[in-house]
């Protein structure tokens, strides 16, 4: 094997190693934040948030992108950029969440040179919502709520 495949095998390899994930649950209608910030010690820089896993450039399903300073684009006004942007905090807020809103996010922030970029995948999971039981549940003379004992021999 030469030098440039082992290389190039490493690098394939390891962006992988280089992301990190979390899990964030919530409720339908809520309003859920998904973390994700970078160190502004070398100035501020590209990201986006899409959906999906994260791919190995830019964002598959793209739904939010700033160039460090502002919001440049948004799929829908329910995803916004809270946080301050220009110190790094690029945690993305969806507001009315939907069922259609569960699932794997990429924060991806884009780092100059080969293979820098930061990469977060979250994986958002929603709690079921269940029904309260009506008022006939509840009445013990309700023969189909009762429960009905048979004696054992």
């Amino acid at each position: 094997m030469t030098l440039l495949s082992l290389w190039m095998t490493v690098l394939l390899l390891s962006p992988s190693a280089s992301m990190s994930a979390d899990n964030v649950t919530g409720s339908v209608d809520e309003t859920l934040t998904l973390p994700c910030s970078y160190s502004v010690s070398d100035g501020t820089t590209t990201m986006c948030w899409g959906r999906g896993i994260c791919p190995s450039s830019k964002c598959n399903d793209e739904i939010i992108w700033t160039d460090g300073s502002t919001v440049n684009w948004r799929k829908s006004d329910r995803y916004q950029l809270l946080g301050n942007i220009s110190q790094g905090d690029v945690s993305l807020t969806i507001t009315g969440v939907t069922e259609e809103d569960e699932g794997t996010y990429c924060c991806r922030v884009e780092i100059p040179g080969l293979f820098n970029d930061k990469k977060k995948q979250i994986i958002v999971m929603l709690h079921d919502i269940e029904e309260c039981p009506d008022d006939s549940d509840l009445d013990p003379t309700n023969e189909e709520s009762s429960p009905t004992l048979t004696p054992s021999i």
